[in-house]
């Protein structure tokens, strides 16, 4: 199995093996496979994910944010809180969500009108799941920002996997490396598969960029992308800016269910 399977593989075992020593070789895959080892050795993790996008087009830009709080104790246990700026005035889109885990009861916010009745939030037992997933498969579908980085924390493989799956051909960036979010980061360069061939389209890809520190952490990532909406051409920027702490202390209290 060669080693960039054995990222896109991500179990358990693997990702433990992984993390049994340093990389032998600096390569873009052996960075990338040793960050993911982290975070499923990591105990617990803290810390933010800006989620940035910005959309362009001949009559001017948009953009929007959303910022993801979170705090992880393994196992089972978690806060997560997600805020949109600005927030959408059409009615459409949720501009807030959270989700809480004392390890046996978890609750999360619901958006307006999905259930019968227009409960606000809900409550369930923490499954008794096999595996590393640590609650995020009963509402990663709720999540304003449902992505990669948010995964890596949570070290959600099936999320991790949506992204992954998609994306081939590890290389260091030009430059190699280069400064991100305050902190000197490999630039590692892929592609990502944004569409596969379909009905007659050709397969689309495009570049997307990881940085990750010289710790192993994840400091980001991003793309860009053009868009067809109608008539209208826009060029897409996505960024996520992560600061994320592993094996810190969380007080207990930040796990409260109300």
């Amino acid at each position: 199995m060669t080693a960039l399977a054995l990222a896109l593989t991500l179990t358990t075992n693997s990702a433990a093996q992984m993390g049994a020593a340093a990389p032998q070789q600096e390569t873009a895959k052996a960075v990338f496979e040793q960050m993911l080892a982290k975070y499923h050795e990591a105990k617990t993790v803290a810390g933010k994910v800006v989620f940035e996008q910005t959309a362009r087009s001949a009559s001017g830009e948009k953009k929007v944010a959303i910022a993801t709080t979170l705090f992880i104790s393994k196992p089972k246990k978690f806060s997560l809180q997600q805020t949109r700026t600005p927030a959408d005035t059409s009615g459409t889109l949720s501009n807030s969500f959270w989700a809480i885990s004392d390890g046996k009861k978890m609750g999360y916010s619901i958006p307006k009108g999905l259930l019968p009745g227009d409960p606000p939030k809900m409550y369930e037992a923490v499954p008794d799941y096999a595996g590393v997933s640590e609650g995020l498969d009963a509402f990663a579908p709720l999540l304003l920002d449902r992505s990669f980085p948010i995964a890596v924390a949570f070290y959600n493989e099936y999320e991790m996997r949506l992204l992954l799956q998609e994306v081939v051909n590890f290389k260091f960036g030009e430059p190699k490396e280069m400064e991100f979010a305050g902190k000197p980061a490999w630039v590692i360069e892929a592609q990502y598969i944004r569409f596969r061939a379909k009905d007659g389209r050709p397969e689309i890809r495009i570049p997307i960029y990881f940085y990750i520190s010289k710790d192993y952490d994840l400091l980001g990532m991003e793309y860009e992308e053009n868009l067809m909406d109608g008539q209208v051409t826009y060029r897409l920027e996505s960024k996520w800016t992560a600061q994320l702490e592993r094996d810190v202390e969380i007080p207990d209290t930040t796990f409260i269910v109300k």
